[in-house]
């Protein structure tokens, strides 16, 4: 077993570090909306995943792991990430796959080095995670509307509040009607959205789970290698890259 885990040489030092740059852009960054802001987005799964999971900070960003609710769940044995006094206890999550709309900057990388140059990204698929107050302000949406045939806007009032969702029923002005029409996706702009995704989760999404199936392997307990290493976009409490 030891020597599954040592690798030894100075050769080895430079393979390893070459994989962990590269794999730094597997992450997927997480949709989130500031207080009295409208973000464009549409649904990319039907239903949400749900899962019991604990807010950890790693670093400055806390970040969401899944609860194994057992005697074995390291996240049990974390303190909270906010008072270190209390246990770190779990709470209900559910998340969604989603397309972004709005136009990002960040720092364009090539296999995981950085240029040094700018770049603007828009069309990204996000991860969204939210609690149980907004979940239930996107089922009825779902109820009322469907989720896979229109695309939203996401929009938050309040720093307490919840999330609301309008429907939106025409093509966003700019906006690629590919994407962004009304009505359910199409085979090329599904395979096409499918390409957006970090290489290491194409493959999955062209699986039987499709997009599900990128969720799964998203979250992973506290303590499991699950590559979330590199920069955020934001540091929220739902934070993932």
């Amino acid at each position: 077993m030891v020597n599954n885990i040592f690798k030894k040489g100075f050769e080895s030092v430079e393979n390893m570090k070459q994989e962990q740059q590269a794999s730094k852009g597997n992450g997927m960054y997480d949709f989130y909306v500031k207080d009295k802001e409208d973000a464009l987005m549409r649904f990319l799964t039907d239903e949400p995943i749900a899962f019991k999971a604990h807010t950890i900070k790693v670093g400055k960003a806390p970040r969401v792991f899944v609860c194994t609710e057992d005697e074995n769940c390291l996240g049990c044995k974390q303190p909270d990430s906010f008072d270190m006094s209390k246990p770190n206890k779990a709470s209900v999550k559910a998340a969604f796959l989603v397309l972004a709309g709005r136009e990002v900057e960040r720092d364009e990388k090539i296999d995981g080095q950085p240029t040094g140059k700018k770049v603007k990204y828009t069309d990204q698929i996000k991860v969204m995670v939210r609690g149980v107050t907004d979940v239930a302000n996107i089922q009825m949406q779902k109820q009322k509307y469907g989720l896979l045939n229109r695309t939203f806007t996401c929009s938050k009032r309040g720093v307490k509040n919840p999330y609301t969702f309008d429907r939106n029923d025409d093509c966003p002005q700019g906006k690629d009607p590919k994407f962004w029409s009304q009505g359910a996706l199409s085979e090329e702009a599904i395979n096409e959205l499918i390409e957006k995704l970090p290489e290491k989760y194409r493959e999955i999404a062209k699986g039987e789970d499709g997009f599900y199936g990128v969720l799964y392997e998203l979250f992973k307990p506290y303590g499991f290698d699950n590559n979330v290493g590199g920069e955020v976009e934001e540091p929220t409490a739902l934070t993932r890259c």
